[in-house]
């Protein structure tokens, strides 16, 4: 007996049973109480085997080697009658195995054996069963699929072919489901090479890109530490609002924020991933407002599969290789099963000097030498410093540049120690360093050695282990293991500023003050006095962060049957989360001001001293003196306990009546131990601490904090019609739950859902659900923590606007008054001597963002309406066509999140009519904090219940597929999303800015700039039955700034669109073994930049990619 391995992409995309209702396969029955005349029928089978009927044409996957439980409407067979027959279709997390008949007819079908089983007559195994494997290629976006009946939410073990969807608690006969349900098998991750999961997800309309593999924040450590995490941001609304599962359960956080890390959960588990828009509190519980993601694995699996894969730019960096074993066996006739899989990833790291994209720092930022910035009362009076300014205006600045630099600025020193002003927009003509350029918004970029991090490296261990044990016929035990250890590192670049805002006071009398420098200090009325630098450490040594990560969890718990028509499921677990956070070459603030202010420049305290105003690296001497390294630790617990009651009520016109109702427990706690070195010291005044010993840091605290809820949650299924006509199937879902939280007391979550579906291949659906968002303990009890606040340039109406140069100083926004926002700069601390000739150069300032434990819940309503048109399938060459357009619409009240810097300034100085009387104690001007020379220092970005978010939009999916004879297939399968709405209303008294289309705005999620309006991902496949090419585009649609939203005459530039390209081959070279070769970004388009910069989580930058994979079965 042969086995056949098939590539045959329209038959998965057009025949498989979950999609059975759609007209392809009307059998309702189910495996051991199925009905010989396909579901109308009284007669009982026990549970066994199915084969379908020459005339069908529908062929149903397998649920596992050795194991294949099958749906059909004509025949039944007990387990033994396959002994001897080979179904080894060992890749079965992929390959989907069919018994088809072959070169013989059925006759006599339905004939009963004593025992009651249903068996066929005058058939031979050998003649009439040939065992095929079948790769499920074809549509890896498959809407409305469901896979393997198994899941974890009372299944009841005698009636396999019911089903869980995502959305809902209640096993069901049919393949649909009211919400839209986006599944994706493992085929799609595998065609997006070696890569972790969220890059794969990423490319999906549905998703915007949030934390993961091009998300570097360097200097993060501590309690707001990010780095490594990867994380799923269905709509844009933030991870923390995209419910992430693992087979229906909640997995365990990975931070105080609660969302799940993607890198804790292996690919090689996932058998598909299930995607639903919408709020599904009512039946999952707090956080699933954007929608959910189930990831589902076949734990049926039995054999064994060894899987691997390598990749490699084209530049020989950003290398990544991984390697996955899975092992499942049965034992005691299958009364015990056993599930294993273990896996290694390796991802090596690319530098941002090695893309054209990262070569160099704006020629206005702080350069490798430091920021010198003058005391307010000695600015002027100075005539020896004004002629050295119109001296060096010719020899420093070129033609980018006409300005004069004002006294009102900052002081850069160049590389052979002579000053220069750091006025916007002017370039250093600085002949000791070279390789200029100017970015697409105007600024001027100087390249210099920036090797830090760029794509971040991850080294990473899974394992994963289930366990079943049928305690009866009715009851089942079972336990399962989840642990994941992985680390990543991210390295500085060169010469960055640990703090560019922060002033360090050094004496007049530091010997390694330049001559320059000398003239410019001795033009002061008090020549001895002290100067006021900012200090950069790069010649200390490369700031790194290196993230280690801990996370397992553990669960034990009961299934089974109460009685014939009532299941249940309980289960208890536990898991916990630690995260150290390790900052090497940090920097002493008592030892480096020690050592700068010592007479002899430090001589005496390390090798040579220390000169803050060179660029010669410092002695090793020194460098040991002055850095150390810091350890900031988090711990994150989770416990659940969780039961379910599921069942058939009675009967309606459409079928009977399902139930699900249940209760949880949930409680979560963390602690956050800070590093003393890191943390601010209390002093003998009330309120009143010293900086951090730890240079370059706001300084946080140590903390801790816990939460807790009880609930409470029903759900109804009512099939009200079927079979009628303009009613094939009408059925309503309804579901409600009630939370008790510890901290704000209870709330209540509801949804109604409808599916109706109108003749055999169109079918309506829609739906209304009410969700919260519980704040996390990251909300309530976060500690102060700095973070970068990019606030654009004043030039483009962006910015600072107290600066001169600014729109709104220069009357050029509408509504705007200049003369009222230079009285609110000098009610902030603009000094009036300052005021006309005040400028702030940079496009970025330090934020410090705190928790705040009166936050209460977010609420969402979100609506979804849509149809899919999936017309019968025939045999002709058209073998398959299914479309689906849905329309959805998220409300979010309450919303917890950021006012961020750019708000916080545009509300302040009325740049959208926010703060007509220009009150310097309006709420937004509160968070505005300036230095004694009236530069920004810095902005307080407190957590709030702010207001709204809201958006909508329409999700499209086509599948199709034709055949070609002999050659094989031609299929086209395409996911496009358009988002109409992407609203943000920062306080309740403001109005909903629209996003929709911009780059910039990161209110929302800090590591998410990017909000297309369209978005897509198409693929094309031809292929036969051992061979199959695939390309796939990637598309995301142009996008204007941020900023310019909300204010008139605001022109700052944005992004044009841009696409990428796939190429991938599948190979089956044998039975049990596949190839597959990729090329990723074929035609490697530039990132298009933005603020000086690129959005890095949401663009390609690394560039072309190859990648191998092979995987075995055993």
């Amino acid at each position: 007996m042969d086995a056949i391995g098939l590539r045959a992409q329209n038959e998965a995309a057009s025949c498989r049973y979950r999609v059975a209702r759609a007209g392809l396969c009307r059998s309702d029955s189910r495996v051991g109480e199925g009905h010989a005349d396909g579901g109308h029928g009284a007669d009982k089978f026990t549970p066994g085997w199915a084969v379908p009927h020459a005339s069908s044409p529908c062929f149903p996957p397998v649920t596992g080697r050795g194991a294949v439980r099958f749906e059909t409407n004509l025949a039944i067979f007990s387990p033994p009658l396959l002994d001897g027959i080979r179904t080894d279709c060992k890749l079965s997390n992929r390959l989907d195995c069919f018994l088809i008949q072959r070169h013989v007819t059925f006759n006599g079908l339905g004939k009963e054996t004593p025992n009651g089983e249903r068996k066929m007559k005058n058939l031979s195994r050998g003649m009439l069963l040939v065992a095929t494997c079948m790769l499920a290629y074809g549509s890896p976006l498959a809407a409305q699929e469901v896979p393997d009946p198994e899941g974890p939410e009372g299944v009841s073990e005698a009636s396999d072919q019911v089903i869980v969807v995502t959305g809902s608690r209640i096993a069901r006969r049919d393949y649909t489901a009211e919400s839209p349900i986006l599944t994706i098998d493992e085929e799609f991750f595998e065609n997006s090479g070696p890569v972790t999961i969220e890059q794969a997800l990423n490319a999906l309309p549905q998703f915007q890109a949030s934390q993961g593999a091009q998300t570097s924040s360097i200097g993060a450590a501590g309690p707001g530490s990010s780095g490594g995490r990867a994380t799923a941001n269905l709509r844009g609304l933030g991870p923390e609002r995209t419910l992430v599962l693992f087979d229906g359960r909640r997995l365990q956080p990975s931070d105080p924020s609660g969302t799940i890390d993607l890198n804790t959960i292996s690919p090689a588990l996932i058998s598909t991933a299930e995607v639903i828009t919408g709020g599904a509190s009512a039946v999952y519980g707090s956080d699933a407002v954007a929608g959910v993601v189930n990831f589902r694995f076949n734990n049926r699996f039995r054999g064994f599969e060894l899987s691997a894969d390598a990749g490699i730019s084209d530049q020989g960096d950003a290398a990544t290789y991984s390697i996955a074993g899975t092992w499942g066996g049965s034992f005691a006739d299958d009364t015990a099963r056993l599930f294993l899989s273990a896996s290694y990833y390796n991802r090596g790291t690319a530098s941002a000097n090695s893309r054209t994209t990262g070569e160099g720092d704006a020629g206005t930022s702080t350069p490798t030498s430091g920021l010198l910035v003058q005391n307010r009362s000695n600015l002027f009076g100075l005539p020896a410093a004004n002629a050295r300014y119109l001296a060096y205006r010719n020899l420093f600045l070129n033609t980018y540049g006409t300005a004069l630099p004002s006294l009102a600025s900052s002081y850069l020193l160049n590389l052979d120690g002579t000053l220069v002003s750091s006025q916007g927009g002017l370039n250093l003509r600085d002949t000791a360093t070279t390789g200029y350029n100017i970015t697409s918004t105007g600024q001027v970029r100087q390249r210099f050695d920036n090797d830090s991090t760029l794509y971040l490296p991850l080294d990473r261990y899974t394992g994963f282990a289930r366990g079943e044990l049928d305690i009866s016929d009715r009851i089942t035990a079972y336990a399962q293991f989840n642990y994941a250890t992985y680390s990543t590192d991210q390295l500085s670049s060169q010469g960055v500023t640990q703090s560019v805002v922060e002033p360090v006071t050094i004496s007049a009398a530091n010997p390694f003050i330049t001559p320059d420098l000398r003239i410019l200090l001795n033009s002061r009325p008090n020549p001895n006095g002290p100067i006021t630098y900012y200090f950069n450490t790069g010649r200390l040594g490369r700031l790194r962060v290196q993230q280690d990560y801990d996370v397992w969890q553990g669960l034990l718990g009961f299934k089974g049957q109460l009685t014939d028509t009532l299941s249940f499921d309980l289960y208890a677990s536990y898991g916990r989360t630690d995260q150290n956070a390790t900052a090497l070459n940090q920097v002493s603030r008592s030892r480096f001001l020690q050592v700068v202010n010592a007479p002899d420049g430090g001589r005496s305290l390390c090798d040579g001293g220390y000169d803050p105003f060179g660029f010669a690296p410092a002695s090793a001497s020194c460098q040991q003196y002055l850095t150390f390294s810091t350890t900031d630790r988090n711990s994150y617990e989770q416990t659940i306990v969780q039961g379910t009651i599921t069942g058939d009520l009675f009967e309606l016109p459409g079928g009977t009546a399902g139930f699900a109702i249940g209760g949880e427990y949930r409680d979560n706690s963390y602690v956050v131990d800070i590093d003393p070195r890191n943390s601010p010291t209390l002093t003998a005044v009330p309120g009143v601490t010293t900086a951090p010993e730890t240079f370059g840091t706001s300084g946080a605290r140590s903390t801790s904090g816990d939460l807790n809820v009880k609930e409470v949650y029903a759900e109804l299924l009512l099939p009200l019609l079927s079979d009628t006509p303009f009613f094939e199937r009408l059925e309503v879902d309804l579901a409600y739950r009630y939370s008790d939280y510890n901290r704000f007391g209870g709330v209540s979550t509801y949804k109604a859902g409808a599916n109706w579906e109108i003749v055999n291949g169109i079918t309506a659906r829609g739906g209304y659900s009410r969700a919260i968002r519980a704040p996390s303990l990251g909300d309530l009890f976060s500690p102060q923590a700095g973070t970068a606040g990019i606030i654009g340039l004043a030039s483009t109406g962006s910015g600072d606007p107290c600066d001169v140069g600014g729109l709104a100083r220069r009357g050029e926004l509408t509504g705007v008054d200049p003369a009222q926002v230079r009285q609110l700069c000098l009610q902030q601390g603009v000094s009036p001597v300052l005021i006309d000739l005040f400028a702030y150069p940079g496009a970025a300032i330090s934020a410090l963002r705190v928790g705040n434990p009166d936050l209460t819940e977010e609420t969402a309503d979100s609506y979804t309406i849509g149809a899919v048109f999936q017309p019968a399938f025939t045999r002709g060459t058209f073998r398959s066509f299914a479309f689906s357009i849905d329309y959805y619409d998220i409300t979010v009240e309450d919303a917890i999140g950021y006012i961020t810097s750019p708000i916080a300034l545009r509300e302040c100085f009325n740049l959208t009519g926010q703060n007509p009387n220009y009150d310097p104690n309006n709420i937004f001007c509160q968070q505005i904090n300036r230095d004694s020379n009236g530069f920004l220092s810095n902005v307080s970005e407190r957590l709030a219940n702010l207001s709204t978010y809201q958006t909508a939009g329409l999700d499209m999916q086509l599948d199709a597929s034709i055949g070609l004879g002999e050659t094989g297939f031609l299929s086209l399968n395409s996911a496009v999303t358009h988002v109409m709405d992407y609203k943000i209303q920062s306080v309740a008294t403001d109005p909903l800015l629209e996003y929709a289309g911009t780059i910039g705005n990161t209110q929302i999620d800090g590591f998410s700039s990017t909000h297309p309006e369209w978005k897509a991902v198409t693929t094309a496949t031809i292929g036969n039955r051992n061979t199959s090419l695939s390309l796939r585009w990637r598309y995301i649609g142009p996008m204007d700034a941020s900023s310019n939203v909300g204010v008139d005459g605001a022109n700052e530039p944005g992004v044009p669109q841009i696409s990428y390209f796939d190429l991938i081959g599948r190979v089956n070279v044998a039975d049990d073994f596949e190839l597959r070769l990729g090329i990723t970004n074929l035609t490697e388009p530039d990132a298009p930049l933005y603020g000086g910069g690129i959005a890095t989580s949401a663009y390609d930058i690394i560039g072309r990619r190859f990648f191998i994979g092979v995987k075995a079965g055993f």
